[in-house]
């Protein structure tokens, strides 16, 4: 029976950490700041009235630039430039083609622009693989609170006709797991994007796989037995 399996973006199957650390480098040479703690931004970015990231200025300041950042990284990924976009963690485009045969329907929740989002699915062909998706673009679309707010989640299984027992939210961040958890899904951590296992683990993940992405689809199978 068909289940609906929910995925983050950067950092889950887009491996753009090391870009995004080496794009805000750039960001913050350019805008005359120091070079900001990079493991305070991975590790805080979801919450950064609550972190300092060694920028030198107010936290409303840095939110601002943390965002400026993030849009100088979708306009890289969406360059064309090879060597300055992200690409795909090892195995991602065969376990996705797997969870499909397997019958489950798959969707995209993601902070990152629609046009960047849309751009990286088909570079890498994976576009044709996703039912449904939420990004940033959708807090003013379609008036939905932004992760870790149940809202997006809450959209796509109404969109995509899924009850939360019929599905998994699967992310790097706390910030993906406290959604899921507050839409009443099971969760996935994992721990080869920004935020370390101990983080997900206190964020309430059902589920952590350390290994590679590969090993998301017994994760996926023992969930829906």
């Amino acid at each position: 029976m068909s289940k609906l399996v929910v995925l983050d973006v950067d950092g889950t199957f887009l491996d753009s950490i090391s870009f995004f650390e080496k794009v805000i480098g750039e960001y913050s040479l350019e805008q005359g700041l120091p070079h900001p703690d990079i493991q305070a931004i991975k590790h805080g970015y979801g919450n950064p009235h609550d972190h300092d990231f060694g920028w030198g200025v107010s936290k409303e300041e840095q939110l601002r630039h943390l965002n400026a950042g993030f849009r100088l990284l979708d306009r890289y990924e969406k360059s064309g430039i090879l060597h300055l976009m992200p690409s795909l963690f090892d195995g991602v485009e065969e376990s996705l083609i797997h969870m499909k045969d397997l019958g489950h329907t798959l969707a995209i929740i993601t902070s990152k622009q629609e046009d960047a989002l849309l751009h990286s699915l088909a570079r890498h062909k994976v576009d044709r693989l996703f039912s449904a998706y939420r990004a940033f673009n959708d807090v003013k679309r379609r008036n939905e609170k932004e992760k870790p707010a149940p809202d997006m989640l809450h959209s796509v299984m109404r969109e995509l006709k899924f009850s939360p027992e019929e599905t998994v939210m699967i992310g790097d961040t706390t910030m993906d797991i406290r959604m899921g958890r507050s839409a009443e899904a099971s969760t996935i951590g994992v721990t080869w994007g920004a935020h370390p296992k101990e983080h997900l683990v206190n964020a309430g993940a059902h589920h952590i796989v350390e290994t590679e992405f590969n090993d998301l689809v017994p994760v996926i199978k023992k969930i829906f037995d």
